[in-house]
């Protein structure tokens, strides 16, 4: 499932609420930190992507792979780490709304 809407804010100014506000609205299943922090599969793959995302150039269909791989059902990203990755993950999801 391709991701619908992406949340540009910074951890700490309102992502959780917006987290909520999405799921009420229903945008269920949406990314962020202080739902998924413990799952450890998903934090190692975004470490990774952390230390070699300026030695590697990910393309589009790096980006949608790695998302639809480690989130699938997903609708929406919030917080960190996608919030350090808008622009890669809107390109990647040229629709979905930011």
């Amino acid at each position: 499932m391709p991701i619908e809407v992406i949340v540009a804010g910074l951890p700490r100014s309102g992502t959780f609420s917006m987290h909520d506000a999405l799921e009420r609205l229903g945008y269920h299943k949406t990314m962020h930190t202080l739902v998924h922090r413990n799952n450890v599969e998903q934090m190692e793959a975004w470490k990774e992507i952390y230390e070699k995302h300026l030695e590697k150039i990910w393309t589009n269909d790096d980006w949608r792979k790695m998302i639809d791989t480690l989130y699938p059902d997903f609708v929406g990203a919030a917080d960190a780490p996608p919030c350090d990755f808008v622009v890669e993950l809107s390109r990647a999801y040229p629709e979905a709304k930011v």
